[in-house]
C-alpha cells in the first residue's frame, strides 16, 4: 500500500481491477479485525467477583490504549491509501468503513472520557486500599460525592449498569480491606486473635457497612430534593448485598465468640460436678476451630451449616446446664447454700439458667425456713440448746443470733435483687421475716438486760471475807462465790459478741483475779 501516495495513484489503482480486488481483500481483512475488536469490547467483562474500583480504571486505560492504537493505524499511510482507492472506485465497502470508523471514534472517545473521570475518583479510592475500616469511615462521604459527580457530569459512564458496577467494586474493596484488617493482612486466623481485639475489629467492619450505606442514602435523599439532577436509581441489593452478607457473617462470629466466652467460665467454676459439661463444650469449640475454610469468606456456605450445628450443640449444653443446676439446687440443704449456688450460676450469664426464676423458687423455700425458725424459737426459747463451753446468758444470746443469721443472710442476698421482693408472696415473706427478726432481737435484749441486773447481786459477794471459820468445828473454809466465775465467763463471751459491758462487770472481772491471787496466797501457809 505504500506505493499509493497521490490521488492519481488512487484513481489508477481503482481502474485496475486486479489491484482493486487486492486492496478490497486486504481492506475486508482489516474490517473483520476491527469488528472483532469492537465485538470484544461490547462483550460482558470477565472479572473476579471481588475486584476493587482500581480495576475499573485499569480496564478503561487499557481500552483507551487499544482504541488509540487503532486510531493511529487508521491514520497511517496504508489505511489512508486503501480508503482513497476504495473511494475512487466507489466501492460498497466505504459504507461499511464509515460505520466502523464512527464506532472506533466513539469507543475511543468513550474510553478517554471514562479514564478522565475515573482518574478524579482514584484519590478518593486510595483510602479503601491504604486505610483500616475505622479510619476509612471518614473518607466515605467524599467518595460517594465523587461518584455522584461522575454520574451527573460524565457523558458515557453515567449509565445505571456502569454506576452499579462501580459501586459493587467499591463494596468489594471494603470487604477485602475488612478481611485484611481482621486477619492482619491474612497472616493470622481469627481464633488466634485476643477476644477483645477481635471483637473490636469485627464491630468496626460492621460499622463500616452501616456508615457506607448511610452516606449513600444521604446522597440519594439530597438528589431527590433536586429532581432536575440525575438520581441514584441503582439496585441497592446488588451494591450492598455482599457487604450485608459479610456483616451477617461477622455478627454470627461475634455470637460464637460471646458463647465461647460465656461457657469458658465453666472451667473456672468451683461447682462440683460441672467439669464434665465444661469438657463437652471444649470439644465443641475445638471442632469449629479446626474447620479448614476461611470463616471470613462469606461465599463459603459450609459455615452456615457449621454455625447452626454449633448453636444447636450449645443449646443442648444449656439444657444440660439447666438440669444440672436444678439437681444441685435440690441438693442444697439450706436457703443460704442455694442462694450461693444461684449466684455462682448467675455469674456465668447463661440465658437458659434463668436465675430470676430460681430466686423466686428459693424465696418460697425461704418463707418456709422462716416458719421453721419461728417454730424452733417457740419450742426452745426457755431452754435453748447452747454450746457446752458457753455460760447460760451468753448461750441464749448466741442461740438467738444463730437463728437470726439463718434468716438474715439470705435476706441480705435477696435485697440485692429488688425485683425478687416485689410480688405479693414476697411481701408476705418480708412481713414474716420482720416479725421473727423482731422477736429474736427482743429476746437478745431481754436476756442482756437481765444479765446487767445480776451484776449488782454478784458484786456484793466480792465484799465478803475470803476465808471464814466454821462456827462449830472451827475449821477454815474458802468463801468464794461460784457466781463470780460464771459472771467473768459471761463478760468474756459478751465482749466477743460485741455486747455492752458495764464498768461494774469489768471491775468484778478484775477483782476476781485479785481474789484468786489472795486465795492462793492464803492457802499456802495452811498447807
Amino acid at each position: 500500500m505504500t506505493k499509493y501516495k497521490t490521488a492519481g495513484d488512487y484513481v489508477n489503482a481503482a481502474n485496475n481491477q486486479e489491484e482493486l480486488d487486492l486492496v478490497e481483500q486486504v481492506f475486508i481483512g482489516w474490517c473483520k479485525q476491527i469488528e472483532q475488536v469492537l465485538a470484544e469490547s461490547d462483550q460482558m467483562r470477565k472479572e473476579a467477583d471481588d475486584v476493587g474500583p482500581k480495576a475499573e480504571l485499569d480496564h478503561w486505560k487499557k481500552r483507551m490504549a487499544k482504541f488509540n492504537s487503532l486510531l493511529d493505524q487508521i491514520k497511517g499511510q496504508e489505511c489512508r491509501a486503501a480508503i482513497g482507492i476504495l473511494i475512487a472506485a466507489k466501492s460498497k465497502l466505504i459504507k461499511r468503513w464509515k460505520r466502523l470508523d464512527t464506532q472506533i471514534t466513539e469507543s475511543a472517545n468513550e474510553a478517554k472520557d471514562n479514564v478522565k473521570f475515573l482518574y478524579t475518583l482514584e484519590k478518593f479510592c486510595d483510602p479503601l486500599y491504604k486505610n483500616d475500616p475505622i479510619t476509612m469511615v471518614d473518607h466515605i462521604p467524599g467518595l460517594i460525592n465523587a461518584v455522584r459527580m461522575i454520574h451527573s457530569i460524565s457523558r458515557y459512564y453515567n449509565t445505571s449498569e456502569r454506576m452499579t458496577s462501580l459501586f459493587i467494586k467499591i463494596t468489594n474493596q471494603m470487604i477485602t480491606a475488612s478481611r485484611n484488617y481482621i486477619t492482619n493482612n491474612r497472616t493470622t486466623k481469627i481464633w488466634s486473635e485476643e477476644r477483645d481485639v477481635l471483637l473490636h475489629k469485627l464491630k468496626a467492619c460492621i460499622r463500616l457497612n452501616t456508615e457506607y450505606q448511610a452516606a449513600f442514602h444521604r446522597t440519594k435523599r439530597k438528589l431527590e430534593e433536586h429532581p432536575e439532577e440525575r438520581q441514584f436509581e441503582f439496585s441497592e441489593m446488588y451494591i450492598f448485598g455482599k457487604f450485608d452478607t459479610f456483616s451477617r457473617r461477622l455478627e454470627k462470629i461475634i455470637h460464637m465468640l460471646n458463647l465461647i466466652e460465656t461457657f469458658s467460665k465453666l472451667a473456672e467454676s468451683k461447682i462440683e460436678g460441672i467439669e464434665s459439661i465444661s469438657t463437652k463444650f471444649m470439644v465443641i469449640i475445638n471442632v469449629i476451630k479446626k474447620k479448614p475454610y476461611d470463616l471470613l469468606d462469606h461465599r463459603k456456605m459450609d459455615f452456615e451449616t457449621d454455625y447452626e450445628d454449633f448453636c444447636r450443640q450449645v443449646g443442648d449444653l444449656e439444657l444440660l446446664m439447666e438440669g444440672f443446676m436444678e439437681s444441685t439446687l435440690d441438693k442444697a440443704t439450706t436457703t443460704e447454700a442455694a442462694l450461693n449456688l444461684v449466684r455462682k450460676y448467675q455469674g456465668m450469664t447463661i440465658a437458659a439458667l434463668d436465675p430470676q426464676h430460681k430466686f423466686d423458687k428459693i424465696l418460697q423455700q425461704f418463707g418456709k425456713d422462716i416458719e421453721n425458725i419461728q417454730k424452733q424459737y417457740q419450742k426452745q426459747k426457755n431452754d435453748p440448746p447452747c454450746a457446752r463451753m458457753l455460760p447460760p446468758i451468753s448461750g441464749k444470746i448466741a442461740w438467738a443470733r444463730q437463728l437470726f443469721r439463718k434468716i438474715e443472710t439470705p435476706m441480705l442476698v435477696f435485697q440485692q435483687y429488688p425485683g425478687v421482693l416485689e410480688g405479693d408472696d414476697a411481701k408476705r415473706i418480708i412481713k414474716s421475716y420482720n416479725k421473727v427478726a423482731k422477736v429474736l432481737l427482743e429476746y437478745e435484749v431481754i436476756y442482756h438486760q437481765a444479765w446487767l441486773q445480776q451484776i449488782e447481786v454478784v458484786k456484793s459477794g466480792l465484799n465478803a471475807s475470803l476465808l471464814v471459820r466454821h462456827p462449830e468445828n472451827n475449821a477454815l473454809y474458802v468463801n468464794f462465790d461460784p457466781s463470780i466465775l460464771e459472771l467473768v465467763r459471761e463478760v468474756d463471751c459478751m465482749e466477743r459478741m460485741g455486747q455492752e459491758i458495764p464498768p461494774t462487770a469489768r471491775l468484778i472481772k478484775t477483782r476476781k483475779k485479785e481474789k484468786s491471787t489472795d486465795c492462793d496466797s492464803a492457802l499456802i501457809p495452811l498447807l
